[in-house]
């Protein structure tokens, strides 16, 4: 009996012990996963550099507008939209996570200039969106799809549709997964081009806890890459936005689609490199992979910005071709 009451004693002592521990384990990891997720759907605004009155000399109004127009779940998105005056198809442009519609003013022109109208905007949580937060791509397609739907109600002066029923999406990462995602939901969208993009929304968190965490250590990867951290994340991001799972990622839409596809990617982007590769495996035809030297997941200038830009309004022109000018018909002439 002795015995007995003193294993009972060193029992209570361990539990006593072992118990506020796992607590406390347990509360810390919570609260890693909750700051994590804060973090991510929180990212850094960065200030707008530059607006369509950069080209005032080409590019006056009425041919660009400061354009407002509310989402599927009642929030506002807010960008530019650069007219041609006449019916003819347009290209969306969603920039890359932690960036903002500036970004692709040059794009934005190249395409204005090559006969297409264009719309470019802020993603929530960026730029000037009133939206506090990112919901790191669910919500995200959906403003998406709310922006093309807001295009459908453009008319000419005649008051005949603005867009001809085609559209035309282009997206950098975070941007370019939403982009195939859309895609695959709205007929309307006939050309998408991607640059350096995911095939599902698991392989972008794992990516930005990578990037808060630090990759330089070994233990840094073993905690990001396993699958515990991996779940926990999730749960906390679910909880935190109340994010409903993704209905179709990007993988499966590219395999779907029917429309044009350029899979853009380069050798500086790290894991962003091969997940493109591998979605333009997956991809259904037609399709085209090229390589470049930068991508705009970084700010570009000069020459190389020129380049890019030409690549894909080069795209477009294929893919979303536009109406031959009407040729004058014969001149009477006087007997």
């Amino acid at each position: 009996m002795l015995i007995s009451k003193k294993k009972r004693a060193s029992f209570k002592r361990v539990l006593w012990v072992f118990i506020p521990a796992v607590l406390v384990l347990v509360v810390g990891v919570g609260a890693l996963d909750f700051y994590l997720a804060f973090r991510m759907t929180h990212p850094p605004r960065t200030q707008l550099y530059g607006s369509p009155r950069d080209f005032q000399v080409i590019l006056q109004k009425p041919m660009w507008f400061d354009e407002k127009w509310r989402n599927s779940d009642s929030t506002q998105s807010v960008g530019w939209f650069l007219s041609r005056g006449k019916t003819g198809p347009v290209v969306i442009l969603s920039h890359g996570y932690g960036s903002n519609r500036s970004e692709l003013l040059t794009l934005a022109f190249e395409l204005w200039k090559a006969g297409y109208h264009v719309l470019l905007y802020d993603m929530r949580g960026h730029g000037e969106s009133p939206v506090k937060w990112s919901g790191l791509g669910t919500y995200e397609k959906d403003d998406l799809l709310s922006a093309i739907k807001f295009l459908k109600t453009k008319k000419t002066d005649s008051g005949q549709d603005l867009i001809d029923g085609r559209v035309g999406l282009y997206g950098v990462d975070m941007g370019g997964y939403i982009s195939l995602v859309a895609s695959s939901q709205n007929p309307a969208v006939k050309a998408v081009a991607v640059d350096s993009v995911y095939p599902d929304m698991g392989h972008f968190i794992n990516h930005r806890l990578k990037t808060f965490i630090g990759t330089d250590s070994s233990t840094a990867n073993v905690f990001v890459d396993s699958h515990w951290t991996s779940d926990l994340t999730d749960l906390a991001l679910q909880l935190y936005l109340m994010r409903r799972e993704d209905s179709a990622p990007a993988a499966e839409s590219a395999a779907a689609v029917n429309a044009s596809k350029l899979f853009l990617s380069a050798n500086n982007t790290g894991a962003f490199e091969l997940l493109t590769h591998d979605l333009y495996l997956q991809a259904k035809d037609p399709k085209t992979l090229v390589e470049v030297e930068h991508t705009r997941m970084d700010r570009l200038y000069d020459k190389a910005s020129a380049e890019y830009d030409a690549r894909i309004v080069a795209f477009f022109r294929d893919a979303l071709a536009l109406a031959a000018p009407e040729k004058p018909g014969p001149v009477a002439r006087a007997k």
